[in-house]
């Protein structure tokens, strides 16, 4: 299956506000990191914070005015001299807040183990199924809201099969890739699966 590039991942920030005790808003909410979506999937890691208030800093490591605290969720890219661009994660949605942390500031959450089961990013719903020939399946649907008031929908419907760090799956001109990041799934499309619009790219939790 042809390979999908992380360039196509385009799904918006999804909740915005964030909390003042967790981060305050700055003319620069990433310090200078690049929007998640831009990176390479299969270079993202989950971290929880390890201290009890760390701040965001650019790459030069000067601070900004957002901070995270202890136990909160983080997605982070690759290593780059010691510090990791490092988004916040509320709810199980990127909050568009974040900038770069060190090693020192943070936990390294372990990717679970297990695929099977309901996951929900904003727009999006996937199912993921062992079947009893002992593959693995994927269902589910999106949709994307028309400022008329209805929706433009997407499903997809197939097997999964594992290339690299990511599980795949492709019918109808529809291409879908998913990695297991921490206690998320990193979903990536071709925009082929739907409507105008419609997409299962984004960050999705476990629900059941």
């Amino acid at each position: 299956m042809p390979t999908i590039q992380p360039s196509v991942l385009t799904l918006a920030l999804l909740g915005t506000a964030v909390s003042s005790a967790h981060a305050q808003a700055t003319p620069d909410p990433l310090m200078g990191c690049p929007a998640w979506q831009t990176l390479n999937p299969g270079e993202l890691r989950a971290a929880r914070v390890g201290m009890n208030r760390a701040v965001f800093t650019d790459a030069a490591g000067k601070p900004g005015r957002a901070y995270v605290v202890k136990g909160d969720l983080l997605l982070q890219g690759p290593a780059v001299n010691g510090r990791r661009c490092s988004y916040f994660v509320r709810g199980g949605a990127p909050t568009g807040v974040g900038g770069y942390l060190n090693a020192m500031q943070v936990q390294n959450v372990p990717t679970s183990p297990a695929l099977s089961g309901t996951w929900k990013s904003g727009t999006g719903t996937l199912i993921l199924a062992k079947t009893a020939a002992g593959t693995w399946r994927v269902q589910g649907d999106a949709l994307y809201p028309t400022p008329g008031g209805s929706a433009n929908l997407g499903e997809v419907d197939g097997t999964l099969t594992r290339q690299g760090g990511a599980w795949q799956t492709a019918a109808d001109g529809c291409e879908l890739s998913l990695w297991p990041v921490g206690p998320w799934l990193v979903a990536l499309d071709n925009g082929a699966c739907g409507g105008l619009n419609v997409t299962f790219s984004g960050l999705y939790t476990r629900q059941r």
